[in-house]
């Protein structure tokens, strides 16, 4: 039996008719039967179009940072509506919204907004390739960067059999449709693995441009980078001239205020930022160091977009990041996020599962093996089989997370003491449900 009810079924039988396969993103399709079609979002909650109400764990894929339809948001967003939305000039909302973000993450000097994560690491690796004369770029395993052809090589959906060995890996092209002559400006290492970086570097440092790195694995498992790590990276870049990009789509405003950097205590060069930005609308941006951002201003180097800083996307910026300030929706998030991850590996214990909660108490995942990951390939080890028929057990009892282990569970200042109390009732019938 699929996860849709009747209404939701007859929606999605008409979304199929005018949308490739009933959506308009690859990862929002769970088959004919379970594809959701949801109709609104209140808080901590989304209702499918049966009037079905599910504790949102997706979150949007990572934006919803204070629940849907947050009101000072919305209102923050309509009044700037009303004004028009989109000007060939910048706009003293725009302006307001950059002095905001600038605020919260001190070690950006400037930046511009552009409209989407893909775009924001796009431009990024532009930058970095335009301010260093090199073409090559450093990647790692596992992480994802957006949807354009630079950085589609062995991200989370990649086989792990194909990789290669962890001395020497090979790219692995994500989708057909990229030129061939692309590959040869990437280089991609195992995550984690200090090592394996300086060995690049001191075969090919001279021809790096940048490191491009989520500072925590978004879209695999939550993994954490290991002490050291980042700082490895940092001195690496320095010893050789390359740019570190921090990618903060998923992480920037969502760990803290002021992202990874603030957690972990390392400043990269450049930094992508969108998602929890805006709490949902479509906002992003790209941030730095003067001397590489304003490379741009130099001339020479593309950065546009009809519809960057947009009236609607950088109200709801300013909102969101002017809520976030208060540090009231990180304490909330917080009490919720911690309580989620002591209360499943309090049930993984108690059933006699071998697994783990990974990640940070803002955004985790569970890991179904004796050992937790440390890095892409250990994936293989995990049991996905029974983490998707546990969440489809979840879903059925009216929570939703992501049913692939690899993309996170968020949490929002939405989620409180009821909202965790019935998740986990959930996560420990449909446990027992699954495992048999």
């Amino acid at each position: 039996m699929g996860l849709q009810g009747p209404r939701t079924a007859e929606w999605f039988a008409r979304a199929k008719g005018v949308l490739v396969n009933g959506v308009s993103s690859g990862f929002r399709y769970w088959g004919d039967e379970d594809t959701m079609v949801i109709d609104r979002g209140e808080g901590a909650y989304v209702v499918d179009m049966d009037g079905k109400r599910y504790i949102d764990y997706q979150l949007g894929f990572g934006p919803i940072i204070l629940g849907h339809a947050d009101p000072t948001v919305i209102a923050a967003v309509a009044e700037a509506a009303a004004g028009g939305t989109t000007f060939a000039m910048t706009t003293a909302r725009e302006i307001e919204a950059a002095e905001a973000v600038v605020g919260a993450i001190p070690w950006v000097e400037g930046m511009r907004f552009t409209n989407t994560g893909t775009e924001a690491t796009m431009h990024a690796i532009r930058l970095a390739r335009a301010h260093t004369g090199r073409e090559l770029v450093v990647k790692f395993e596992g992480c994802y960067h957006g949807a354009h052809d630079y950085v589609l090589f062995t991200t989370a959906g990649s086989p792990v059999e194909h990789l290669g060995s962890r001395r020497s890996p090979v790219p692995w092209q994500a989708s057909s449709g990229i030129p061939e002559a692309i590959r040869s400006t990437i280089r991609v290492l195992p995550y984690n693995d200090l090592e394996a970086v300086e060995r690049l570097f001191r075969s090919e440092g001279g021809r790096i441009a940048a490191i491009l790195v989520e500072p925590m694995m978004g879209n695999c498992f939550g993994v954490m980078p290991e002490p050291g790590f980042l700082e490895g990276l940092r001195r690496v870049a320095d010893e050789y001239g390359a740019v570190l990009v921090f990618d903060e789509v998923k992480t920037g405003f969502r760990m803290a205020l002021g992202g990874a950097a603030e957690v972990f205590g390392v400043e990269p060069d450049l930094g992508t930022f969108a998602k929890s930005m805006g709490n949902g609308f479509p906002i992003a941006a790209v941030g730095g160091r003067n001397d590489i951002v304003q490379d741009w201003a130099r001339g020479g180097v593309t950065q546009a977009g009809t519809y960057s800083a947009n009236a609607v996307g950088v109200a709801a910026a300013k909102a969101t990041i002017d809520l976030l300030a208060t540090g009231e929706p990180y304490e909330r998030i917080r009490a919720a996020g911690r309580a989620l991850m002591q209360g499943i590996e309090g049930i993984l214990a108690e059933e006699g599962v071998e697994g783990h909660v990974v990640g940070h108490w803002s955004m985790f995942s569970i890991f179904f093996a004796e050992e937790p990951p440390r890095e892409f390939r250990d994936v293989a080890r995990h049991d996905a089989d029974l983490y998707e028929e546990t969440v489809r057990g979840m879903i059925r009892r009216g929570v939703m997370p992501v049913d692939d282990g690899l993309e996170p569970w968020f949490v929002s200042a939405a989620h409180g003491d009821e909202e965790v109390a019935r998740t986990l009732e959930a996560f420990g019938d449909a446990l027992v449900e699954a495992k048999g």
